[in-house]
């Protein structure tokens, strides 16, 4: 019984974050290269929620080295700035990182900071951004092209 609860609760909250996905004003996926402790390409996905000059920004990053997994889950808070054609934003928020290597795994809280600027061009919105991360002693800054839908 206690099984069958488990599941009904976790089909709920799958059906409840996808159903929140599914409003985002803006999700995107993207791919680029981070310097630093990194040194590696990523690919990720984003979404940003926009509340006048504010968006709720959350974002994944994964990226596969020597055998080694790492993935970035990040909940920023941007200051976007509109003009014209182009929306740049700047902002930042909690972060948290997970290693993963031969079944070992380790994780952490740290932060990142970004800048970006996304332009419309028919139905997508293509962007570029900036981020750093700084995971306990972690550090990476790299840089991102990506579309949003």
């Amino acid at each position: 019984m206690e099984v069958m609860k488990c599941r009904i609760l976790l089909l709920s909250l799958a059906i409840a974050l996808a159903s929140v996905a599914a409003s985002a004003a803006d999700f995107g996926v993207h791919a680029g290269y981070f310097w630093g402790d990194l040194k590696n390409w990523t690919v990720g996905a984003d979404a940003m929620w926009p509340v006048g000059p504010v968006a709720f920004s959350p974002n994944i990053e994964y990226t596969r080295k020597e055998g080694v997994n790492f993935y970035a889950a990040s909940g920023d808070i941007d200051l976007r700035f509109p003009s014209g054609g182009a929306t740049y934003w700047i902002g930042a928020g909690p972060t948290y990182g997970y290693v993963e290597f031969q079944g070992a795994h380790a994780s952490e809280w740290g932060w990142d900071a970004n800048a970006g600027v996304a332009w419309k061009a028919g139905g997508v919105k293509p962007y570029v951004v900036g981020r750093y991360y700084k995971i306990k002693e972690f550090r990476a800054s790299g840089a991102s092209v990506g579309l949003r839908f």
